[in-house]
């Protein structure tokens, strides 16, 4: 598919009202480009329908780039979730965690390369947004605007990656989590 091409269909996810997104049926295009739910605001109820459309329009990206999509893995789903659950919506964002964490600890202790620390390289996205500014494709777009935050999202460097979101007190948090073991790079 042609860069313009996948560039527009972004774009229409961006844009598309609820509606629309959850009305596309999942064969009328490529998975990774259906995105269902990018343009709904996460709720307690659909947060795992956001954590698929994060990842869905982070690997639209990637793709626009020729960047092979990050697998969803469970182990960095499960730390991404445990770190966005624990994010207080009453204060800053922070990569270390309250006990001095960081994403390679949690990675680790959720199971990520059999839980050795030091086999495997790391990065993490945190966002949080109120309103419209909610949507999956909202906080991927800005993440996408960030330079740091862009060069973690779309390195080659990550082959696995876990979404975590949570809805408190009318705040969303976005938890991303990438990781490989070391030594891999995708091609």
């Amino acid at each position: 598919m042609h860069r313009r091409t996948l560039t527009f269909m972004l774009a229409a996810a961006l844009l598309a009202p609820p509606a629309a997104s959850a009305a596309v049926p999942a064969q009328s295009a490529p998975p990774a480009i259906a995105c269902a739910d990018a343009g709904r605001r996460p709720t307690a109820s659909t947060e795992a329908a956001a954590r698929a459309a994060v990842l869905c329009l982070i690997n639209v990206a990637r793709a626009e780039r020729d960047l092979p999509a990050l697998r969803a893995e469970i182990h960095a789903r499960r730390a991404a979730q445990r770190y966005a659950d624990a994010l207080d919506p009453r204060r800053p964002l922070s990569h270390a965690g309250r006990s001095g964490s960081t994403v390679q600890d949690r990675l680790a202790a959720a199971g990520y390369a059999r839980g050795s620390r030091s086999a495997f390289d790391a990065g993490e996205a945190l966002g949080r947004s109120i309103g419209r500014s909610s949507r999956p494709a909202a906080r991927v777009t800005a993440w996408l605007a960030d330079g740091p935050t862009r060069r973690i999202l779309l390195s080659r460097r990550y082959r696995d990656a876990g979404v975590g979101v949570t809805v408190a007190r009318g705040k969303v948090t976005f938890v991303v989590d990438v990781a490989a073991p070391r030594g891999t790079v995708s091609p």
